[in-house]
Parts: structure tokens; C-alpha cells; sequence
């Protein structure tokens, strides 16, 4: 028997990247705005006050969404602008926002799948311990059903949170990220703190609307021994445990890899498992979200340079490559995705960010031609259609971003966009990139819906 099936084709965006408005309509602060206002922490100092402007004028990014011709765009929802504080009392400004979103896009004929946490904890959150907290576990949980109830009749695929090894590993060990906090037992209770409030918040999804599609989006990476001595493997081995399979299994299986209390030691292990049952972040899910972009070589080392992993080093990577050094590996992609699709062969994949940062400008006929991405986009789509003739059951990708927005630590600098946002006007220009994806787009959808063999 063979069943039919098509790749649904979108981009992606965070609400904290474009919004702006921080401190507007009712919004309360979040972690990210008391990170941005530190001294040092971003490049040039930028902030994300004003961002794209999208949340005074969204009509620049929806004509965007139009003119690309996506089936379905991936928001995120800012938990500080929907919830006003500790009592849970609901901002009405925020809902009334998102709801033109939703509605708008709707109206497009594009599917909405909205994320709801990406990254910009509430600060009274943080003030009251943040991930480190088990309460944080009841707030997301009362902010999903919020969320469900305002918006579950614009909204019917939800991703619950959005890479959590980088809220808890670059939020809470490297500092890069927001709350810039630099302790290793405390970003393996974030990490393990997200995990189980993934799983509340699929249940309450779940009470709310049976029907939902539901997953979560993690960013996995592809990692290569420099040799094949035993401490360049273990080195690997022990990359590999933080920053894939330390989310992979407790999401497949409800259990920590064998390596986790190896690695980050028995009492903080302990510690970190303190009040959370972590077998509860296996609930059935619909999907799994793929957020892919590293390729690392990795090499024993004992002073390593890498902030999260201790005993590695990550090796320079040769070109191509991003403005700012992560590979352009297609072949990695392909690897990441056969490899769930192995641990876990009757989940659909849907590849939830992939894009390449660059230093983009425009040039003085005010075009963008941002060929290194042209390339990207053609071979990274190669790519997966490779791993789908090879079985892996994708069905769905979306291009890491729509528009130029606040590059967290990058701020304004580093532009991953499709379209190029001019930042004092708002305005959208789309690059040379974006007339290649609209071109690919329309290609798959002339062509033949390909089949597969159904097990």
C-alpha cells in the first residue's frame, strides 16, 4: 500500500526577534529585555525595543508572507504580552493582536503553527527562580490553556517550546543568551525543567482541542570525531549527549541517556531531577520539529574551547560557511534527519528552522543578491529531497527567517532573512534569496506528489 504525501512549505519567525513595542499595550518586561540592557551583552548594544516594527504595523510582513507564496508560517506568541504577571490575568491589547495575526493569515490561505515559548521568558518568571523553578512548570502550563482558549479557533498546529538546549545551555552556562546566568547544574535543571513542562503543556493542548497537531522544535547537531582515537570518539560521544541526545531521549523514550549523570555528575543530576518526574516529557506527539544548522568536528582537548561542553574542541570549519563560522553542511542535514527518523520512524519530521546568517546589504539599484544563500536554499532543498527518496517521512520545512530581525547576541549585524528589513522604516525588500525559495516552492508544487511506501 502507498500513501501520498507532499512537503508543506513555510518560514519561520519569533515574536521577540520582530515585534518591537516592548514595553507597550500592556506587555510586561522579559527576560531578554533585562539581558539587552546589561552592558556588553549585545553586539553594538542593539535592543529589540523597536526590532521590524511588526507589532505597531504587521501589513509589511503579511504582504511578505503573500508574496512568497508559502503554505504556512510559523509565529511564535510572547508569553509577556499575553499574561500580565503572577496573578495570570490576561492582557487583552496582546490577544487582540495575535488574533489579527492568525486571522489575516488565515484570510491569506496560509496556516498559522505557533510557538509558545521562544525564548523571552516573563522577568517576574525569572524573578522567582525561572527554569530552575518547578512553578515556572504551572505558569507555562496556565498560559497554554490562555493561549488554546483565545486562539484555538485560528490555530490547530502548536509547537510547545522552541530549543530548549539553547535557552538552557547559552541562557544558563555560556551566558550568551538571556538570563545570562554561567552555572552548570542550574542549565541542566532548565534543560530538564523545559522537557517536563513540554509535556504538561501537549496535555493541556490536548484537554483543549483533541484535533491539535502538537510537537516541539529542537535544534540538533551534526558532530564528527576528528580521528578515531578513543578520546576524540568520547569527546564526540560526550557533545553529542548535551547537545542531542540529552533532548532527543527523554522526548522518545521518557528516560535520561545512561551518560547524563557520566557526564554532569551525580549530585547535580540529582539536583536537577529534585520535585520533576522526567518519564512525563514522553507524551505522544504528532510531530517532531527539526531545527538544524551545526556541523562541528570535534577533537579531546583539555583545555576546550568550546563554553558548554567540557574536554572538546570544536575545529574551524572549512567553506562555505555562514558570516558567522557554522558550516554549510548538507550532508549533516541529511544525517540528523535519518537519524530520527530511525529512532523514531512513525513520527513526521517537520524541519522547523534551517537558514544561513550573512552580512547582507543593498546595493545602490536597492537590491539585495545574496548569492551564498541562493546556494544554500538550492542545496539544503537537494538535500531533503534526498532524505525523503531515502524514507524519511518530512512533511513539512520551513526557512529560517522570513525577514532580517534582532539576531539575539548578533542584535542587528548578522541578517538571516529572506526578505531584507530596512530597521528605521520597516520596510521589506525581498533578497535574491526569496525569489529562489518562491521559485522552489513553485516548482514542488507542479510537481507530481511523489509516493511512499507506507509501513
Amino acid at each position: 500500500m502507498t500513501a501520498r504525501e507532499r512537503i508543506r512549505w513555510g518560514s519561520a519567525t519569533a515574536a521577540y526577534q520582530i515585534e518591537g513595542a516592548t514595553d507597550g499595550d500592556g506587555r510586561v518586561a522579559s527576560i531578554w529585555d533585562e539581558f539587552t540592557a546589561r552592558p556588553g551583552t549585545i553586539a553594538r548594544g542593539d535592543t529589540a525595543a523597536v526590532a521590524c516594527r511588526a507589532y505597531d504595523d504587521p501589513e509589511p510582513m503579511l504582504a511578505a508572507i503573500a508574496w512568497l507564496g508559502v503554505e504556512t508560517y510559523r509565529l511564535s506568541i510572547a508569553w509577556c504580552r499575553v499574561i500580565t504577571g503572577p496573578e495570570g490575568d490576561v492582557n487583552p491589547a496582546g490577544v487582540a493582536y495575535y488574533r489579527r495575526v492568525l486571522g489575516e493569515l488565515r484570510v491569506r490561505g496560509v496556516k498559522p503553527v505557533v510557538t509558545l515559548y521562544h525564548w523571552d521568558l516573563p522577568q517576574w518568571l525569572q524573578d522567582r527562580g525561572g527554569w530552575a523553578d518547578p512553578g515556572v512548570i504551572d505558569a507555562f502550563v496556565h498560559f497554554t490553556e490562555i493561549a488554546a482558549r483565545e486562539f484555538g479557533d485560528l490555530v490547530s498546529d502548536w509547537i510547545t517550546i522552541n530549543e530548549p538546549f539553547c535557552a538552557a545551555f547559552h541562557g544558563h552556562l555560556s551566558g550568551l543568551h538571556a538570563p545570562g546566568i554561567r552555572h552548570e547544574p542550574t542549565a541542566l535543571r532548565a534543560a530538564l525543567m523545559q522537557l517536563v513542562a513540554h509535556g504538561a503543556a501537549v496535555r493541556a493542548l490536548r484537554a483543549a482541542d483533541p484535533e491539535a497537531r502538537i510537537g516541539l522544535a529542537i535544534n540538533l547537531s551534526d558532530l564528527e570525531a576528528a580521528s578515531s582515537s578513543p578520546e576524540d570518539v568520547a569527546a564526540t560521544r560526550r557533545a553529542d549527549l548535551v547537545e542531542n541526545r540529552l533532548f532527543l531521549e527523554p522526548i522518545l523514550t521518557g528516560r535520561l541517556p545512561d551518560d547524563t549523570a557520566a557526564h554532569f555528575g551525580e549530585p547535580a543530576l540529582a539536583a536537577a531531577l529534585d520535585g520533576i518526574d522526567i518519564a512525563s516529557a514522553a507524551v505522544p506527539i504528532d510531530f517532531i520539529g527539526i531545527n538544524y544548522y551545526e556541523h562541528n568536528v570535534i577533537r579531546a582537548a583539555e583545555h576546550g574551547n568550546d563554553p558548554i561542553v567540557r574536554g572538546i574542541e570544536k575545529l574551524p570549519v572549512p567553506e562555505p560557511r555562514s558570516a558567522n563560522g557554522v558550516a554549510v553542511r548538507p550532508d549533516g542535514f541529511v544525517r540528523v534527519l535519518s537519524r530520527v527518523s530511525a529512532l523514531a520512524p512513525d513520527l513526521p519530521i517537520w524541519v522547523t528552522e534551517n537558514g544561513i546568517g550573512l552580512w547582507d546589504y543593498l546595493s545602490p539599484d536597492g537590491r539585495c543578491n545574496d548569492v551564498e544563500r541562493v546556494a544554500f536554499i538550492d542545496r539544503y532543498l537537494d538535500a531533503l529531497e534526498d532524505a525523503v527518496e531515502r524514507g524519511v517521512r518530512v512533511e513539512a520545512y520551513y526557512f529560517w527567517s522570513l525577514m532580517d530581525n534582532f539576531e539575539w547576541s548578533h542584535g542587528f549585524q548578522l541578517r538571516y532573512g529572506l526578505f531584507y528589513t530596512d530597521y528605521p522604516s520597516g520596510h521589506l525588500t525581498p533578497k535574491a534569496s526569496a525569489e529562489r525559495y518562491r521559485e522552489r516552492i513553485s516548482r514542488a508544487a507542479a510537481s507530481p506528489v511523489r509516493e511512499r511506501q507506507a509501513g
